[in-house]
C-alpha cells in the first residue's frame, strides 16, 4: 500500500503544475471546524512517514 501511494505521488509530481491534479496539491489544508478527538492524519504526513519507512526522498519517488 504504501508503494503504491508513493508511486502516485511520484505520478503527480511529474505532471505539469498546470494540470488540474497538481492544482490539488497534498500539502493543502481542510476548512472548517474540526471534531472532538484526534485531529485525522493528512495526506502529507502520510506521505511523509512512507517516505521515512522506505528510506526515500521526494525526488527518488519521481523515477
Amino acid at each position: 500500500m504504501r508503494e503504491n501511494q508513493l508511486q502516485w505521488f511520484g505520478h503527480v509530481q511529474r505532471r505539469p503544475t498546470d494540470a488540474p491534479v497538481r492544482r490539488c496539491d497534498y500539502r493543502t489544508e481542510v476548512q472548517g471546524r474540526r471534531g472532538r478527538g484526534r485531529p485525522r492524519k493528512t495526506l502529507e504526513e502520510t506521505l511523509r512517514k512512507d517516505l521515512e519507512y522506505m528510506d526515500l526522498t521526494e525526488d527518488m519517488t519521481q523515477n
